[in-house]
């Protein structure tokens, strides 16, 4: 799991091979991110919260931009 910067929302990798985006302030999904082929343990922010960084058991690395 990794909180935003401005730590209004929470990333969280998953063993189901997505990453979730959740709104801190209500506790609701914001998005669920798919691409990876195996569990998701990491991910991170980075220091703009612009970016999320997401590192898989498939032995990947993606990363995901706002859009």
């Amino acid at each position: 799991m990794a909180f935003s910067p401005d730590s209004q929302t929470l990333a969280s990798g998953s063993w189901d091979q997505t990453i979730k985006l959740w709104n801190l302030a209500n506790g609701q999904e914001l998005r669920t991110l798919s691409g990876h082929t195996n569990a998701v343990p990491s991910v991170a922010f980075s220091h703009d919260g612009h970016t999320l960084a997401s590192g898989s058991d498939d032995e990947t690395i993606k990363i995901w931009g706002k859009k």
